[in-house]
């Protein structure tokens, strides 16, 4: 029907103007087929205002413009005094006659002017319309237009391709049955942003964690964003919607976190050794003393030392790879273990550096995370710290409880008094593979930082100077990050739960 539809577009509004043969020719054939057909169907009407004759000017003029019209009436005139009021040179045209001609001409004019004019409008708004699809459909985004009920307009090939609908199928359809969306985690439908931006009257767009329903089943990773379609005098007639499938980016990130737990790893081997060598030269120096008997009690204190240190390289070993493996469930832990085992990584460059840590959080402030995140992001802090502090440096670590925005956080801060960083480079330091430590910086820690906090709901904020230090705050959400639509989720099932029992 649309493809029906454009090619009679086409045909009555062309891009381009037909050329005057065709014009002409057509101002002359449709007022002669129409007074032939009108002489042998209804040979008693001898009106010049027959409506087959009236109807092919405004054929004409609609075709061919306002004169091309002109002919076709002047052609009319002329078959009417020919054949139907033929006239003598003795004589005198009856004044009725000339009357009628007069009225003739002019409503032929008037008649040739407006439809030309409407015509000639007509087609430019049609050029323009068709070129503005052509633009839409050559771009790479996906685009979706709708009326101001929410029903698709247009939808270009890219959207097409995205969602699995067809134009022809899609355009009249609710612009949610289209493009359905939901959260990634749980599954929940999420409201279309077609819907807010007509209902709010401002531009919006999709959290990060929102995945597109395709018409086959399949799900893929999207990025929106939508706007109102205002007409001259302001109010909003419709939507548009333009999106991307960001599979391709989200793979890309998922690999470049990967590559810097990776860099993580590498750039702890050293100190891993060394904390590994540390217990383990202590074992053998109790199991050779062992070897060499001695009183029950003194080689059962021995077993039991040797015992401690190989569980203390146990834990060294399993704490490096956590830094390897996945982030994982969602789990409490306590802030103070966090730290503690992030610095138990770092001993020998606290040692080396004699680097004071000033510790000021308790034990018993919680949080709720996926431990492979959050010791991520506070581990690039601190290693950061640590190599930019100086011989006896000081660290500052601290967490507490607070609001932020209206949200009730976890705010950690890791401050340092070492060497700082520059004005320009503070702009840069959330930026991929940004860095000056070039002998063994990746430049992808801080940007691990950022896009963990990003996913979670958090924010992190750095202040620095020159030489006097660096703080960096973080905001971590004490609830995971949730959509609106999971709330109302959870409010409907527990107002059902409530009604049923």
């Amino acid at each position: 029907m649309t493809v029906g539809f454009n090619y009679v577009d086409k045909v009555i509004w062309p891009d381009k103007p037909r050329a005057g043969i065709t014009r002409y020719g057509l101002a002359v054939a449709l007022p002669l087929a129409a007074f032939a057909v009108t002489h042998a169907l209804f040979p008693f009407d001898r009106s010049l205002f027959s409506p087959l004759l009236e109807l092919s000017i405004v054929c004409v003029a609609i075709f061919g413009g306002v004169s091309a019209g002109v002919v076709a009436t002047a052609t009319a005139l002329l078959l009417n005094i020919l054949t139907l009021q033929p006239t003598g040179p003795w004589q005198t045209p009856d004044p009725k006659t000339v009357l009628n001609g007069f009225a003739f001409v002019f409503a032929g004019v008037l008649v040739s002017f407006v439809a030309g004019s409407v015509s000639s409008l007509n087609r430019k708004v049609a050029i323009e319309r068709r070129r503005l699809e052509d633009t839409l459909s050559c771009i790479g985004d996906a685009v979706i237009s709708t009326d101001l009920r929410g029903n698709v307009l247009f939808i270009n090939p890219a959207a097409e391709k995205a969602t699995g609908w067809k134009s022809s199928e899609a355009i009249g359809r609710d612009s949610e049955e289209i493009f359905s969306i939901v959260n990634r985690e749980t599954n929940v439908r999420v409201e279309s942003p077609i819907y807010r931006v007509l209902a709010s009257g401002r531009t919006g767009g999709l959290a990060l964690d929102t995945v597109l329903m395709r018409r086959d089943g399949s799900q893929i990773p999207v990025s929106d964003s939508a706007a109102p379609v205002r007409d001259s005098e302001g109010r909003i007639i419709g939507a548009v919607m333009v999106f991307r499938d960001i599979s391709a980016r989200r793979e890309h990130e998922a690999t470049w976190l990967q590559t810097q737990r990776l860099a993580s790893v590498g750039r702890l081997a050293a100190t891993i050794a060394h904390e590994l060598n540390n217990p383990l030269q202590a074992t053998s120096n109790l199991l050779f003393i062992i070897s060499q008997g001695g009183k029950p009690e003194t080689l059962q204190a021995h077993a039991v030392e040797a015992m401690k240190e190989l569980q203390r390289a146990a834990d060294i070993a399993h704490q490096t790879l956590s830094f390897v493996r996945g982030a994982g469930e969602r789990s409490s832990i306590s802030v103070g273990q966090l730290f503690d085992e992030v610095l138990s990584l770092n001993r020998n460059k606290l040692k080396n550096k004699n680097v004071d840590v000033a510790k000021h959080y308790t034990a018993e402030t919680m949080i709720t995370a996926r431990t492979g995140e959050i010791r991520q992001v506070l581990g690039n802090l601190i290693g950061n710290s640590l190599d930019a502090l100086e011989l006896n440096g000081k660290l500052h670590l601290r967490a507490k409880p607070t609001e932020c925005l209206g949200r009730q956080v976890i705010q950690f801060v890791v401050a340092d008094n070492g060497s700082g960083i520059s004005k320009e480079h503070q702009r840069k330091v959330f930026e991929p593979f940004f860095t000056t430590k070039k002998d063994v910086g990746t430049g992808l820690g801080l940007w691990v930082v950022k896009k963990i906090m990003d996913s979670e709901g958090g924010c992190v904020r750095i202040r620095s100077k020159t030489g006097l230090g660096t703080v960096t705050r973080l905001c971590w959400p004490l609830l995971p990050k949730r959509n609106a639509d999971e709330i109302a989720a959870e409010e409907q099932a527990a107002t059902a739960s409530t009604f049923h029992s």
